[in-house]
């Protein structure tokens, strides 16, 4: 079975997905183990949220107690709250990253108040995307990228809905009143990566932060891609502002994930409305339940499980 990770990091983000090796049936082919993380929001020494490092380590060893390498790293957009912890995890020599998954953008931070590693992290990324040495391996990718040699059919079936080129053009484009953006002002949460993972015949969707512009580009574009999932990470940590009805509709997700904090989550989280369109759909947040893992069997005739941390 695949088992997702939904790391309990507060207003943040942190997904582990942990693909077995495993048999493909039709012929005979195995496929490695693989384990990909999507964003990152470590915290040092927070009682309530999980260290994201330690938790890695942890749950993540092979029998000889070396760390699984992380196989692919995405991170679906470079806002704080999503790279928070990469210069640490990066510098652990016991976590190996082998593929990083980056957007093409022009963003830079206005400032970089708010965390303390802010700054560190920025740093790291900035050195890795523009160094691009092979280690990781760099992937930019969007959705009218053809053909996708690592997550095809072959590979872990993972299908782009979000960023697609138009919508990279629309975020850097020069604004209502004709002037130029500043690059603090390059909207990436518009271009996140969202993605739809099949398993047989479930899916999953990791929605990211794009919020309704976004989910009306992916609606009339993905609506195949999309429709009957059995989990959807919510977009944007279940706020409000990435609420569209037609998409959720059409996605009609048995299960809905919220990764946020309690704060957050009571100012500005859109669980009425889901529930109001989504009445027999089970809202799970990592605010209340703590980091959920979802056991989801290859048998689509088993059902899917979840459990606490």
């Amino acid at each position: 079975m695949v088992k997702v990770h939904f790391l309990n990091v507060g207003c943040g983000d942190c997904t582990i997905v942990h693909f077995p090796e495993r048999t493909r049936k039709s012929d005979g082919k195995t496929k490695a183990e693989r384990i990909m993380m999507i964003d990152l929001y470590h915290h040092e020494d927070h009682d309530e949220y999980e260290h994201v490092i330690d938790y890695y380590k942890n749950n993540f060893k092979n029998d000889d107690g070396s760390i699984k390498p992380i196989f692919r790293f995405v991170l679906s957009h470079p806002h704080q709250d999503h790279l928070c912890g990469l210069n640490k995890l990066f510098n652990d020599n016991n976590i190996e990253i082998l593929n990083f998954w980056d957007l093409e953008h022009g963003f830079v931070p206005e400032n970089f108040d708010g965390h303390p590693t802010h700054k560190d992290d920025w740093d790291m990324y900035q050195a890795k995307r523009i160094k691009n040495d092979g280690s990781p391996t760099i992937i930019r990718t969007n959705r009218d990228d053809a053909p996708r040699l690592y997550w095809n059919d072959d590979e872990d079936r993972i299908t782009i809905l979000s960023p697609s080129l138009e919508m990279l053009k629309n975020a850097h484009s020069d604004k209502e009143d004709g002037t130029k953006r500043e690059p603090h002002e390059i909207d990436v949460d518009s271009i996140s990566y969202a993605l739809a993972l099949r398993i047989n015949d479930r899916k999953i969707i990791f929605a990211g932060d794009g919020k309704t512009d976004t989910w009306q580009d992916i609606f009339d574009n993905c609506k195949e891609h999309i429709k009957n999932c059995h989990i959807l990470k919510a977009p944007h940590h279940g706020h409000e502002s990435a609420f569209h009805e037609e998409a959720v509709k059409l996605m009609n997700p048995k299960y809905i994930i919220f990764s946020n904090s309690k704060d957050e989550d009571n100012s500005n989280g859109a669980e009425s409305k889901y529930k109001k369109v989504l009445p027999n759909s089970s809202i799970y947040k990592t605010c209340n339940e703590g980091t959920i893992i979802a056991h989801c069997p290859f048998d689509s005739q088993e059902g899917i499980q979840f459990f606490r941390s």
